[in-house]
């Protein structure tokens, strides 16, 4: 789970800062409209949501494997 929220907030903070650069430098407002929150949220929920549910459904994508 640790690994499945890691990935989460950094994809949500990477869309975070590249909606936000780009809505700067179309509009000259990094929180234009709150672009850069919504879909930087949005982002790390679908993420931790579609992760937890491949974790449930196959769980042996997130198994660590050990080398012998």
């Amino acid at each position: 789970m640790k690994k499945i929220l890691l990935y989460a907030l950094i994809q949500g903070l990477a869309i975070f800062v590249i909606t936000g650069l780009l809505a700067y430098f179309m509009r000259g407002d990094f929180f234009f409209r709150a672009l850069a929150p919504i879909f930087g949220l949005a982002a790390g929920g679908f993420r931790f949501l579609t992760a937890m549910v491949t974790k449930a459904f196959a769980p042996s994508l997130y198994e660590d494997r050990k080398k012998d």
